[in-house]
């Protein structure tokens, strides 16, 4: 009998072990590749469809996702503009995966509209945004990275995991924000005079279906100050898509871009945006998203914008939508009145929504004001500063940038 009530307890500790290891998150790493040329993809996105749970490639084409215990029976997504998605079971999945996508080549077939107007397929979109988009309170966690530098030489670099309470897309309430780590480090000898970063404000800005009004061409006045044309559909990432392209109407028209923008034929939402300042735009630094946002503290230089750049994505959790990703790529340039050097500064910036939680509905309290530098917030570093989250694996060692710029510091403050 003694031996029989062993036995049972063993099997009964071994269900329990058994059943915690199944219950823990699993880490996915790997890599994407042209089918064609055996080319790394960069900005592929690797997602758990249809959760808001996911990441995308770096310039090398890898990627790290931390697939949570109440996921590992959904699907990963794997989606780039251009190529053929691809759908896999978690369950079962290697955790080390190679991946090769093939060009979209199938040709759509032509949309029957009744229209060609593209100022009436946007009015449709903006009237359908409450519809289209998650419009109850949510939780995205995001993370965000941002690398300044003028050739090999690190200017700044920071890093961010936080989260954002949205009310919901219709509502007008303010977004709120809640740090929850963060590092930063700033070369004091090569640029001392520019501060550059960002501030909740710019976080929630990034997020253009929301913000409307700041977006520049969205907004009632960007509108006028745009000329619009519509062709299509294209394939984005699994979506038919309307393809609306935009420019300035004026060539001096300040605070103006060009680029374009994908609606989905079917329900009219807004899923991706490519676009950047116009000529006349770029000359009006102080109005642009950059000097208004990132420029945030400037010494007794000139500051110009030579080059300006943004993609803005989004994806659907459950039948919604909500934003995905941002990616941005400025160049600075920096010129001392009291010399005639001028300072080329490459500014790279990435934002990933790494989860979308649509049952937490509580509030939270903002942890730091909205036009506060998140750079004044410095976590405790180390080498595994980002273990826990999931965040975009970097183009370069993040470990010995920070190191680099620490160690210029140093040799700086004993001069």
């Amino acid at each position: 009998m003694k031996n029989r009530l062993s036995t049972v307890l063993l099997l009964s500790l071994l269900m329990l072990v058994s059943q915690t290891f199944a219950q823990q998150a699993i880490h996915i790493n790997g890599k994407v590749i042209d089918a064609g040329d055996q080319q790394p993809l960069h900005a592929v996105s690797i997602s758990i469809d249809r959760k808001g749970v996911g990441t995308s490639t770096n310039s090398a084409g890898l990627f790290a996702l931390i697939i949570p215990p109440a996921n590992l029976n959904d699907t990963l997504k794997i989606s780039c503009i251009g190529f053929k998605t691809q759908r896999l079971p978690i369950a079962g999945t290697r955790n080390e995966l190679n991946i090769v996508l093939e060009k979209n080549s199938t040709e759509l077939k032509e949309v029957s509209i009744g229209y060609r107007d593209p100022l009436k397929i946007i009015q449709k979109a903006l009237d359908r945004i409450k519809d289209n988009y998650i419009n109850h309170p949510h939780i995205i966690r995001g993370f965000y990275r941002m690398y300044t530098f003028n050739g090999d030489t690190p200017l700044e670099l920071s890093e961010a995991v936080f989260d954002v309470y949205n009310f919901g897309y219709a509502d007008k309430r303010a977004d709120l924000f809640r740090l929850v780590k963060a590092r930063y480090e700033k070369n004091q000898r090569d640029f001392s005079m520019v501060e550059l970063g960002q501030k909740p404000n710019s976080v929630f800005e990034d997020d253009i279906v929301n913000h409307l009004f700041t977006s520049g061409f969205l907004s009632d006045e960007g509108l006028t100050k745009h000329r619009f044309e519509v062709s299509g559909p294209v394939d984005i990432k699994g979506y038919e898509a309307y393809e609306i392209d935009f420019k300035e109407k004026s060539a001096t028209a300040e605070g103006t871009y060009r680029g374009k923008m994908f609606i989905d034929t079917k329900t009219y939402a807004f899923i991706y945006f490519d676009y950047g300042l116009s000529p006349a735009g770029l000359k009006d630094l102080a109005s642009s998203n950059f000097g208004k946002h990132i420029l945030l503290r400037v010494g007794d230089v000139n500051i110009g914008l030579t080059q300006d750049h943004y993609t803005v994505g989004y994806q659907q959790v459950g039948n919604k939508w909500v934003l995905a990703d941002v990616e941005g790529e400025n160049i600075i340039r920096v010129d001392n009145p009291g010399s005639k050097a001028s300072l080329p500064a490459h500014v790279k910036f990435n934002y990933q929504v790494t989860a979308v939680d649509t049952a937490q509905t509580a509030s939270f309290s903002s942890k730091i004001g909205r036009n506060e530098s998140i750079n004044d917030h410095d976590s405790d570093a180390g080498e595994k500063f980002w273990q826990d989250y999931n965040i975009l694996l970097s183009d370069y060692n993040t470990e010995d940038i920070f190191n680099h710029i620490r160690d210029i510091n140093k040799s700086t403050k004993k001069k």
